[in-house]
């Protein structure tokens, strides 16, 4: 989630490409849907190819394009991200097949470890933006409620999981619009608002 707008301006041509793009891309397709499998919109067939792709490899590039960047933090998230949407479909072609299922507490207990790497995430994520960090936070309430419903079978939980989660990829996109038009047009489409905590240092290149 790739959030602060670059100063230069879309015609400078020193500039490299923001991985960002890609990155947003990719979580807000797979993150969408997925969350219509989970609430009884589609079926979880969709979900395999879109999240091993779009969820998984496109953020693993993205997350590896950061790092020639030099971009630690961006470096972190989509890889976290991008190798989390490469597992889920494993669980999923896993259960397909008969083979090494998963049971659902452990499945619950996966969402819960990302949910709570998201909230680590979101304090460095209040350098940049207002919409950063609560992107951020809707992924760790959704990821939450979703793994404490696996633990309680409780389909409100996990409802109301997606429901957070479908809003994170809602915030996504339109972190992405504004990314994409500053980036090719030179101008600000949408006010992302004011970082929450001052850098204590510079910020990360390309963020």
């Amino acid at each position: 989630m790739h959030l602060r707008s670059d100063p230069r301006p879309a015609s400078d041509p020193d500039r490299t490409a923001d991985p960002g793009l890609i990155g947003l891309l990719g979580f807000v397709i797979a993150t969408f849907t997925a969350q219509l499998a989970h609430l009884g919109v589609q079926d979880e067939h969709p979900v395999f190819w879109i999240g091993a792709v779009f969820g998984g490899v496109v953020q693993v590039l993205a997350g590896m394009l950061s790092y020639f960047k030099g971009d630690d933090f961006h470096f972190l998230v989509y890889n976290a991200f991008g190798w989390y949407w490469i597992v889920v479909p494993g669980f999923l072609l896993g259960e397909e097949l008969g083979i090494l299922d998963v049971a659902p507490g452990a499945r619950g207990t996966f969402a819960l470890c990302f949910a709570v790497l998201a909230l680590a995430f979101t304090p460095p994520a209040a350098q940049h933006n207002s919409v950063l960090p609560v992107t951020l936070l809707c992924v760790s309430a959704g990821l939450a409620l979703q793994g404490f419903a696996a633990f309680a079978e409780a389909p409100a939980l996990a409802t109301t999981g997606s429901i957070m989660l479908l809003a994170a990829s809602a915030l996504a996109a339109y972190m992405g619009i504004e990314k994409f038009y500053w980036r090719t047009l030179g101008r600000h489409l949408l006010p992302l608002g004011p970082a929450w905590i001052r850098p204590g240092g510079p910020i990360d290149p390309e963020s």
